[in-house]
């Protein structure tokens, strides 16, 4: 009879609890910045607010905010990063599934939605200098799936599947508010299905 097998499930379980500890706290901080930035822009906008500024308010150093955000307009309207993870980059590569189905569970697993999208419009409503900002993080995303969806097929047909379903993205952000990334990816393929039935109606 094996005496090893209890001491490695606790060992497992210390550092699956540990990975969620960690995972939490960086949420947190996350959100820290993010209620921070968005707090000092919609009051004094873009250009009268610094990074440091918000790292003050949050609690956290300049070191740690570019950890999390790549400026204070991300940060400002709660933007995730766009580089798309190794992992759904390897799944979707070795997919032999339909395109736009894949690239639909490759978008959900890069581009995370900001769960307080309402706040987000208002700020841009109330900000117009935040429309470039969103733009480019849109260009940025459409181009890291556009890129990945090269390695798989050709360059036309890559930026047309690319296009259609970063539209999809766009327009599932403006219905719900998603709750996991597999859900992401089923309401975002069900908006594709709808656009191809009024392509054809």
């Amino acid at each position: 009879m094996s005496t090893t097998e209890a001491p490695a499930t606790d060992a497992t379980a210390t550092d699956d609890e540990h990975c969620g500890l960690r995972e939490r706290k960086k949420q947190r901080t996350r959100q820290a910045m993010h209620e921070a930035a968005l707090a000092l822009v919609t009051d004094r906008g873009l250009a009268g607010v610094t990074v440091e500024e918000i790292c003050a308010e949050a609690g956290v150093s300049t070191r740690t905010f570019f950890n999390y955000f790549s400026s204070k307009g991300h940060a400002a309207l709660g933007l995730p990063g766009t580089a798309i993870p190794h992992h759904a980059r390897e799944a979707f590569l070795a997919s032999d599934g339909q395109l736009v189905h894949d690239l639909c569970d490759l978008v959900a697993s890069t581009v995370e939605l900001p769960e307080d999208r309402s706040r987000m419009k208002a700020l841009v409503q109330a900000r117009p200098e935040m429309v470039p900002t969103m733009l480019q993080w849109m260009a940025d995303a459409r181009l890291a799936v556009y890129e990945v969806a090269c390695e798989r097929t050709d360059a036309d047909t890559a930026r047309t599947a690319t296009t259609l379903v970063m539209a999809a993205v766009i327009e599932t952000a403006h219905r719900v508010s998603v709750g996991s990334r597999d859900e992401l990816a089923a309401r975002v393929r069900g908006v594709v299905a709808e656009m191809g039935r009024l392509a054809a109606s």
